[in-house]
């Protein structure tokens, strides 16, 4: 039996990168990899052969877990070099299957490979760009950054950066994601937590939600990616019950964390997605009979997997067993794991009345 009417995962990868570069065996901590990733190259594209990293659809394994687990649609989001482009097709291919979100790849990726300095007003221009196209309904995952950027940011700096994002949002009238929450695993590498406010500090996000309130934020996560420090978590759930327009993904809590959002009076059913992070290079560690019971991270001395991690039947576990716990009315399972997106996204799910909707 189906998890709900109409599912829908908002954070999927529909993408796979491929390590070519000789030292990666040396390289326990992932550094060279992490980095190389930022650049990868289309397998489609000239120079393919020659890069250290590529990237290609991996449209086949998402429909299959598709299939197999029920879900109806996936949001694509680019992480990591994946290109706008072969998200795009995918969605041309299954129309019915996928929709994607876009950041500016191609702005990011001149600046890794040194052919030009990042400009936030050429990444809003590609942007823009972008969004013209009907398969892009929104930008992330999280903000765009400089990916060269090496000293901490003061606050003023980064939201004059980011204002000029959330403009092109407003311009198209889509929602917006912010990354929250980081794992623990495969350390020795920068992350954008270290120069980046937003990434440290996710009640920023009121700044923003204040000053467009027309534009949605979508917390990539509900601060919880990685690890079982809860903190971050508090943070959403205080923006989330401040602004209307702020939006939480719960497909990484474990059960009894659903608690903190589904039971807050002033965060709405409309607000709490379903998003996992289907393709990324985390996993479900189980540790029964300890608090949580399970959590996803980055295990550290297993290294990177080379299986395609199953996120969406761990993650419904959880979700059932919360509503199980709760006894969740269906119909407010029903909105968490489709007609919250479907609103959200202006998705149309395949009957009318399928999600609660009242008459003034």
């Amino acid at each position: 039996m189906k998890s709900a009417r109409f599912v829908i995962d908002t954070h999927v990868h529909g993408q796979r990168h491929a390590v070519q570069f000789d030292n990666r065996e040396e390289d326990p901590n992932y550094v060279n990899i992490a980095n190389a990733m930022r650049g990868a190259v289309p397998a489609d594209e000239d120079g393919a052969d020659d890069a250290d990293v590529i990237v290609y659809k991996n449209t086949d394994r998402i429909l299959y877990d598709m299939d197999c687990y029920e879900v109806d649609m996936a949001v694509l989001l680019p992480g990591f070099g994946m290109e706008n482009r072969l998200h795009r097709e995918m969605v041309q291919d299954h129309p019915d299957k996928f929709v994607a979100m876009c950041n500016p790849v191609r702005t990011m990726k001149a600046a890794v490979r040194g052919e030009r300095e990042y400009s936030f007003d050429a990444a809003a221009e590609e942007l823009d760009e972008w969004l013209g196209y009907d398969e892009f309904v929104g930008i992330g995952e999280g903000l765009p950054r400089d990916p060269n950027q090496d000293e901490r940011l003061t606050w003023r700096e980064r939201k004059a950066q980011i204002e000029k994002i959330f403009d092109v949002a407003a311009d198209h009238d889509v929602p917006i994601r912010w990354h929250t929450g980081r794992v623990s695993g495969y350390t020795g590498m920068e992350t954008p937590i270290d120069y980046f406010p937003d990434w440290t500090d996710p009640t920023l996000a009121m700044d923003l939600a204040a000053e467009y309130p027309d534009v949605d934020i979508i917390f990539d996560h509900g601060g919880m990616q990685g690890t079982w420090h809860e903190d971050t978590v508090d943070d959403v759930c205080k923006v989330a019950a401040t602004h209307d327009n702020v939006h939480l993904e719960i497909g990484l809590y474990w059960a009894d964390l659903m608690k903190k959002p589904l039971k807050d009076p002033n965060i709405g059913l409309d607000q709490i997605l379903w998003g996992t992070d289907w393709g990324a290079s985390m996993i479900a560690h189980s540790q029964p009979n300890e608090d949580p019971p399970m959590y996803w991270d980055q295990i550290e001395e297993r290294g990177l997997p080379a299986h395609q991690v199953d996120y969406w039947r761990t993650s419904l576990r959880q979700i059932e067993k919360y509503a199980m716990q709760e006894d969740l009315p269906q119909d407010e399972l029903n909105m968490i794991l489709g007609g919250s997106a479907c609103r959200l996204l202006d998705l149309e799910p395949p009957e009318t009345r399928l999600f609660p909707k009242y008459l003034e």
